[in-house]
């Protein structure tokens, strides 16, 4: 079982629409590797004071090419309840 939640807000869902198939298939493998750890070595911390905000970058997405970045924020796990992982923007790009 994972010990954290990925959010996505629904005023990205938008963004995501806009994504080719294998864009969406990049984002959905980039948010599984965050639903397992959050600060996996594949992203980078930004700095930021008072949370951690990091970034992500995707593979190349199998039908175009194109990278796609998540920037995210991570909430830690209090008592029982597992931590957050909160999308804050996509961005997709060659």
């Amino acid at each position: 079982m994972t010990h954290w939640n990925v959010q996505v807000p629904r005023r990205l869902y938008a963004e995501f629409a806009h994504l080719s198939p294998g864009g969406r298939r990049a984002v959905h493998d980039a948010l599984a590797l965050l639903a397992a750890d959050p600060r996996t070595p594949a992203s980078t911390a930004e700095p930021v004071q008072a949370l951690e905000l990091r970034r992500l970058t995707t593979e190349p997405a199998t039908d175009t090419g194109v990278a796609i970045t998540i920037l995210y924020r991570v909430h830690e796990p209090r008592g029982e309840r597992p931590g957050r992982v909160e999308l804050i923007f996509i961005l997709a790009g060659p």
